[in-house]
Parts: structure tokens; sequence; C-alpha cells
């Protein structure tokens, strides 16, 4: 994590001073319900957020109260307010502000305030709330303002699941940005996308020029009014998250966000409260973003220890900072499509099988080139390594398989028999046999020191697209376009047994590294996860819709790595809890991914894609992906 350099007014008295004023401004405006007024003075009717919703004082009190380890006024009492304002249906409503409760705005945003408030509190809602924002999902989202982009994966986190697929795909879609990184035209619906893209965990498009655009904007006394005032309200909150988690903490950055500390202070009042800009009412949205302001800044420090799930309090104010680049996989261009990846047991080598016939080997550190494979006259598309990670075996379109010593750059020994393309191969764990596989319906096995043909495995209908070997060598997994998935005996060549996966095609297939499970991934975006032991189906669901084109096991068996994709859009891998089920991390790629790999020390995970590049991440051993957000 980086360490953010606090500016020099992070001084004890401002801090002293500025929370012995929050403590009597939320004094002042809690109300004997367990809500809060918008201000000071009963009458006065808000501003901005605490105008458009009376759910926006709530949360902004629960937020700030656990941000500095402060009980609220009334704790369960406004536990109860807030459950008390949740529909079976699972949204949240207002009953006091200029927003309609029942619009796909209002709810939107008052169940996402709401659902802040309660993770805060360490409350669950009364009823499910993902619902709302599924129905709203199918069409409404397109109708929201262009600051509502975050709220999705805020709301999800809350809810305890990351946003799925299909949403996180439509709502980047909205979040079109220019040629200077913003969306909008405006440092708010730029921010928005900061927010996203760090609630996901995954690099902001264009950080760079973001960045540069918004230290452009700054005013001299350290605001951001470049618009009208009722435009710009959150403007220095938002500036100073964007500096903050895309600057990576340079110089120029730190100062920008120094001046806006500074001008947060101009904005406090003598009741202890803050207005939007100096000489504005208080008021309890004015209070978050400053306060806010302050707290990104240095000025004020949060509660210590720190509250937990930080990432998921409020707009950010606590997100932590992401590592520069440490969410950026290593990419490694092609000069075509890539069907296969694999790491060397040794965990020395990455190969890729390309369209252009060539197998290549790498750094998977550092993506250096290792060796280049020229052999097969037509598309490379199947790869894997012998268990002393000294030879290769490769299968192509021009419907030949060859095991090679990579190291010489030649080939062992060629594997003709196939009558179609091979699209799956495999090594054998003890390293004897390989077994390929094809369109032409058939898994052959070959001596993997000599190239005989050992025998050939008959049964499928379709084309087979992907094998592998069981743990201990004895069994053989193959799935294939005829929907089954079928167990051979490899001593015997013998099926011994079928399980009718799917009436579409089984793209993909994976065993689990203790040999327990076995995935198939399918096409329409189904996963279905097998017992080894009995052959029961453990668990089934449907992704975004797309093929799942590959799956992938982590090193401990505990996770699942899936990768979808169509038509060369952008894709994702998805990481699933195996216990669960649930999905716990998405890595984004800018093509369709068409194959996984993971090391043998479960420490990288690598996927080709049909947009001629393989992206290799750092993952961890256990628990999500390093581009998923802490949990």
């Amino acid at each position: 994590m980086l360490a953010f350099v606090a500016p020099a007014i992070a001084q004890q008295p401002v801090s002293d001073e500025v929370f012995k004023g929050l403590r009597e401004f939320y004094q002042r405006t809690a109300r004997a319900d367990g809500s809060f007024q918008p201000g000071v003075d009963p009458n006065y009717l808000g501003m901005s957020d605490s105008a458009f919703s009376d759910m926006a004082a709530v949360t902004y009190a629960c937020v700030l109260h656990k941000t500095f380890g402060w009980e609220l006024p009334q704790r369960e009492k406004t536990v109860q307010w807030l459950l008390s304002r949740q529909r079976p249906e699972g949204d949240f409503f207002n009953e006091a502000g200029t927003v309609d409760p029942k619009s796909p705005q209002g709810r939107t945003y008052n169940t996402t305030q709401a659902l802040v408030a309660l993770r805060s509190l360490g409350v669950k809602p009364k009823f499910d709330p993902l619902p709302v924002f599924e129905e709203i999902m199918r069409q409404d989202y397109k109708s929201l303002p262009a600051y509502s982009t975050s709220f999705f994966p805020l709301a999800y986190l809350c809810a305890g699941r990351p946003i799925p697929e299909q949403a996180d795909r439509a709502i980047r879609a909205l979040m079109v940005q220019a040629a200077d990184g913003y969306l909008n035209d405006h440092v708010a619906a730029t921010f928005h996308a900061s927010h996203y893209y760090s609630l996901v965990g995954e690099p902001t498009p264009k950080a760079e020029l973001m960045v540069a655009r918004i230290l452009r904007d700054q005013n001299a006394n350290g605001g951001w009014l470049l618009n009208t005032p009722s435009r710009d309200r959150h403007a220095t909150f938002d500036a100073v998250f964007t500096l903050r988690h895309e600057g990576h903490n340079q110089p120029d950055c730190r100062a920008g966000i120094e001046r806006a500390a500074r001008w947060a202070l101009a904005c406090r009042n003598a009741d202890g409260g803050f207005g939007h800009f100096p000489g504005s009412t208080s008021d309890a949205d004015a209070v978050y973003f400053q306060v806010g302001t302050l707290v990104m800044a240095g000025v004020l420090k949060r509660a210590d220890p720190p509250p937990s799930d930080p990432h998921l309090l409020g707009w950010g104010h606590l997100m932590p900072l992401r590592e520069a680049g440490a969410s950026d996989p290593l990419r490694i261009t092609h000069s075509g499509w890539v069907g296969g990846v694999a790491f060397s047991p040794d965990g020395k080598s990455l190969a890729t099988a390309c369209s252009d016939g060539v197998v290549r080997l790498f750094d998977p550190r550092t993506g250096q080139l290792l060796e280049a494979l020229r052999g097969h006259s037509d598309c490379a598309a199947a790869v894997a390594f012998s268990p002393d990670s000294r030879r290769l075996v490769t299968g192509g379109y021009d419907h030949t398989a060859r095991i090679w010593d990579w190291q010489m750059g030649a080939v062992v020994n060629p594997l003709s028999g196939h009558t179609g393309a091979v699209l799956s191969a495999a090594y054998a764990p003890g390293g004897s046999l390989v077994a390929t596989a094809g369109i032409d319906q058939t898994i052959r096995l070959w001596d993997a020191f000599t190239g005989r043909p050992e025998r050939t495995l008959r049964g499928h209908k379709s084309w087979v697209n992907s094998i592998a070997f069981l743990p201990g060598g004895e069994r053989l997994i193959s799935g294939s376009s005829d929907g089954t998935v079928k167990v051979w005996s490899v001593s015997s060549g013998e099926l011994l047994k079928t399980l009718e996966a799917t009436p579409a095609e089984v793209r993909s297939i994976a065993v689990s590294p203790d040999g327990k499970l076995v995935a198939a991934g399918i096409r329409y975006g189904v996963i279905k996860l097998w017992e080894t032991a009995d052959w029961k189906e453990r668990r089934s669901w449907t992704t975004a819709g797309d093929d799942v084109w590959a799956v992938a096991f982590a090193a401990d068996s505990t996770r699942l790595f899936t990768a979808a994709g169509e038509w060369n859009r952008p894709a994702a891998v998805a990481t699933w809890d195996v216990a669960s089920g649930e999905q716990v991390g998405r890595m984004q790629l800018t093509g369709e991914i068409l194959c996984l790999a993971i090391s043998p020390d479960g420490q990288r995970l690598a996927a080709g894609a049909s947009d001629r590049t393989v992206s290799v991440w750092n993952v961890r051993p256990s628990g999500p992906a390093v581009s998923s957000p802490d949990r």
C-alpha cells in the first residue's frame, strides 16, 4: 500500500477544534427517532443530497461516526429508523426530499445509501436489496444521471457480492471518456468512474489524463468551482479522491490536495458544521464531503484501529490506495489470437499457442521471449508441458500434434493420425503418456518418448474441445460439443462414466489439483462442478451469457477461475469461491478470452485472448486476485 504524505496543515489543534465542532453539530441535528435533520435550524430543508432525500443526513452521520470511532447519539433508534424504510421488495425509500422514492433514481439512491449506513453499523437489511438493482439494470439504468455509475458496485459490495458481470459490462458502456479522460466534461462523473474502478479493483482508463486536467482546473483558492455553485457542490471532494487514487502520491497531486484541504477548512462555520462553499449554511451533505476531503488530505485522522470494510464507508474517503501498477497485468502481444497457454511445472516458463502457427515461450515475470517453435502449418491451438518442464506437446489446425524439446527448439516426435484440428493436449502426470483431442471426435493416447500411438478413445459424437488427466494419471476427463463430459480409463481405454452436462456445448474442463472436483465451462455462460468421488453434480451457475471458453482451478483448489467471451468484445476472468459458489474477484481484459492457466505455485494467472494478447496477473495463493477490492 502506498503511504500518503499528509499536508503541513495537519496540526493537532486544527483537528481537535474540528472534531469538537462536529460532535456539537451532530448533537444539535440528532432527532428523537434516531434520524438527523439537514442542519441546525429545524426548518432548514437541506441542500444537494440532504434536500434530495432524508436518507442522506442519516447515512452521512453514520459514516462519519464510524470513521472517527464515535457512538451515535441514539444508535439503536437509528438502526430501527433505517430498517423501517425498507419495503419487502428490497428497496429503501425517503419520506422527505425532492426525489420520487418510486423512481429508478430514488430507488437506486436510497437503497445504496441505506446499505452503506447499515454496513457501517454492522446490521443487515430485513429484505434482500439486490433484486432492486437487477430490476433497474434491465433498462432503467440508462436513464440515471452520469453520477450514478459507482452506486451499483458499492451497493452490491455492501450487500456482500461483487457486481454481476452483465451489470458491470452495461455500466462500463455508459462511462464514455473524452480525450482528456473526463466523463461528461465534469469532475463529478469523472470521480464516479475513478470510484467505480477502485471498487472493482481495476486500473482506471486514462487516469493520467484525468489527473492532468484536474490539476489544471484547480482554482487559486484550492477549490474546483468551474460552473455554477449548484453544479459544483461536491467538486472538491471528487477532485481530491481522483488525485489521491490516480495520482500515485506525485508531488503536484499532494500540493493540490493540500490546497483543497485549506479550502475545505474555509467552509467551516461557527456551529461546527460545514457549508458547500465559504459562507454557505452548514449542511449534513456538505459536512460529509468537506470532512471527507480533510480525511483524504490527512488533516483529520480516522479511528485507530480503522473501521472494517473502509472501501464501503461512504463515497471513498477511506478507500485504501491501490499500489501503482499492482492490478495491471503483464501484457504480451502476439501476431494472432491465442488459443492455448500453459505454465511449466517449474514455474519458469509460460508457453502460448498462437493462430500464426507459432508456439512461444516467455519468462512469466518479465514477458521476455525465451523461444519460438515453428512447425505447425496452420493455427496452433493447444499446448502442455511435461512434468519435468523440458518438453512440450502442441496441437494445431493442421491435424497434427508435436512433442518438442523446447530448449533445443526441435521436434522430438510428430504425432500424426488426427483427421481434424487438434484442440486440446495434455501430459499424463507420470510423463510417459500424452493425450490429444480434437474436431475428429477422438482422443488419442501416445507414448511420450517414442511418439508411438497407444490407443484411440471413441465415444463422443462431436468435437472434443478439452481434456485433462486426473491426479495419478489413471483416468482422463474429456468435454465435448456433444454436451457431455466423459471419464475414461487410461490403461484400458474403457469409457467409465458419461455426464450429461448440457444441451449446448462443453467448451472447457479442468480438474482441481486435489483431484476432488471437475469443472466444465459451457456455451451460453454456464459453469458446472462435479465431485469425482461419486460424479454427483455439486454446483451449477450461469454467468453473463457468453461462452465459457476456459476454466482453471487455483493451486489450493479453493477457487475457480473462469473466462468467458464472445465475438472479440471485452471480457473478464471471474474468480469463484468453490465452497460457496460466490464470485469473489474479477479481472478485465480487452478481448474475448480463449484460454487460462495457473502457475504451479498459484501466484500467477495467464489468459490468452482473441485480441492477440496474453495477460499475466499476480494472484494471491489464497483469497481473491489482487485486482479485487480488499474485503
